[in-house]
């Protein structure tokens, strides 16, 4: 029979994600595993219910102790939104969901209405949120050997609404919420185990030069560049109808003192002229300044200043949200900015799209942070071999309203010196029964890369069209250091990340050149 789904109810099927499955692979009891599956298993000497004990990942043991720069820290953007970015609904049950998954920076986009602070898409049609009710979900999601949580607060409510943020915010998370520099230890050295359990908020910061000073790195106009502003009002045309946001001219971009006092570990800053080069001391800049830049600027300076990029996160964190053209919660690569040294890379997790699907092999089996790399991706990288069989699929789903179909499967290797891929051949399946199809395909491929620690695998199953665009139909997705070696099944997930029950039994084998 097939795998059961996970009972848990969540406001989206695009947030329920069960990537640890191929790290805890379920009863070998309940996965049904075709008769051609088994007949080659026999003759290879292999035992099935052996195999399907052993997981396809290993899971990964992740130092505590460094600096918080240190670490890739899976991270969520417009946490609030249940589906697209300007028509989509705001819920704090989205909080709820994505911390139950280990993502450990979500995001809170704060407006001033008539009934107080929301939480909704500014300019948009999104419907809100209250403020207190988004706090209190996530101090409830938090406990106490939780590695911490970065929340990034857009403001947008007048400075003097700012000090009944900072009453919520500390009523709904007490001494969870790090609200001073803790005794004994630099800022440039606090870790994640000092911080267990732990809310460190983000908080902007305006230099004087902010508003005169726009640059080809200056985000002035971006959408996430509007926090603070006194123009930032919101009034309400009817009861049953999200606020109307309205814009006055622009003026100089202010945090009150009580609310800049609470991101001391986690200033954010937007780009200014030099920022690449500056030290930005304090005084009289703040302490712990971390960057926080659109994926428009970031990629305009790929790749010509690559290292800079990559030593510049050594010296403070970098955060990289997506530009605001991406109306459908589809995402940016989150590789590339992985690659240059960010941090924390904002992904819509509304969406399972190939950057979620990364971001999940990034961080699976983890507590949403993971030690970067020491040194520079695409730099004298080890020369390896990859060789894998492809046998066969069990129980691959029918696709709805179709008794008939031609599936193979599609491997593709992401690597900082060269992409790969490989496409098997197709297999007509015919008057498919209920519980999926079974398919053997018995090939292989190889590849010759320079392997270093962002190297990802993904084996996706799709379905060929003969007048539109393949559908795709299954996924597996893996950083290659955490594969294990030889015989194993792959349990595949559904393009909105849930299992499926189906399972590619596959061999890996990575050896030097």
């Amino acid at each position: 029979m097939l795998i059961p789904e996970a009972s848990e109810e969540v406001p989206s099927v695009h947030l329920s994600v069960e990537t640890t499955i191929n790290i805890y692979p379920p009863a070998s009891d309940t996965i049904r595993l075709s008769l051609e599956i088994l007949s080659f298993l026999k003759q290879n000497g292999l035992d099935a219910h052996e195999l399907l004990k052993l997981p396809a990942l290993r899971p990964r043991v992740v130092d505590d102790t460094r600096p918080l720069r240190d670490y890739f820290v899976s991270s969520s953007h417009n946490t609030y939104l249940l589906a697209w970015q300007v028509l989509g609904r705001a819920s704090s049950e989205c909080y709820t969901h994505v911390l139950s998954k280990n993502a450990r920076c979500v995001e809170i986009d704060v407006w001033w209405s008539s009934k107080g602070p929301i939480v909704t898409h500014g300019h948009t049609l999104s419907r809100s949120v209250t403020f207190n009710a988004v706090c209190e979900a996530i101090g409830e999601a938090i406990h106490d050997e939780d590695w911490p949580v970065v929340i990034s607060l857009e403001c947008h409510v007048p400075v003097a609404h700012q000090d009944e943020l900072v009453d919520i915010m500390k009523g709904a998370w007490g001494n969870k919420l790090v609200q001073e520099p803790l005794e004994g230890v630099r800022g440039d050295t606090i870790s994640p185990r000092d911080l267990k359990g732990k809310i460190l908020l983000m908080v902007e910061y305006y230099p004087d030069a902010y508003c005169q000073e726009i640059t080809a790195d200056s985000e002035t106009f971006d959408h996430d560049s509007c926090a603070g502003t006194e123009w930032d009002v919101v009034s309400e045309l009817d009861h049953d109808i999200d606020p109307i946001l309205k814009m006055a001219n622009h003026a100089h971009a202010k945090i009150a003192d009580s609310l800049a006092d609470l991101g001391f570990y986690t200033r954010s800053m937007k780009p200014i002229k030099h920022w690449l080069t500056e030290e930005l001391p304090s005084p009289p800049h703040p302490p712990n300044i971390l960057m926080n830049i659109s994926e428009s600027s970031i990629l305009a300076m790929l790749p010509h200043s690559l290292s800079e990029l990559f030593e510049d996160s050594w010296r403070r964190i970098r955060r990289i949200y997506p530009r605001g053209v991406r109306l459908s919660s589809n995402n940016l690569d989150p590789l590339k900015q992985w690659r240059s040294g960010s941090q924390i890379v904002c992904l819509n997790w509304q969406n399972f799209d190939c950057g979620m699907q990364l971001n999940e092999a990034m961080f699976a089996g983890t507590a949403g942070w993971v030690e970067r790399p020491s040194r520079l991706i695409g730099v004298s990288g080890r020369k390896v071999k990859l060789t894998c069989n492809v046998i066969g699929i069990s129980s691959l789903p029918r696709p709805k309203e179709h008794t008939e179909f031609t599936p193979y499967v599609h491997a593709e290797l992401f690597s900082s010196s060269k992409d790969q891929d490989w496409r098997s051949e197709r297999f007509k399946c015919k008057h498919v029964p209920e519980e999926g199809a079974d398919v053997m395909w018995n090939d292989r491929f190889e590849w010759e890369f320079e392997e270093d620690d962002l190297t990802f695998i993904r084996l996706r199953v799709l379905r060929h069209e003969v007048l539109s665009k393949d559908e795709q139909m299954l996924v597996f997705c893996a950083r290659l250091c955490d594969l294990e070696q030889g015989w194993r099944f792959i349990h595949l997930l559904s393009m909105d990340g849930r299992c499926t029950g189906a399972t590619l039994l596959v061999r890996f084998i990575i050896s030097d050149i």
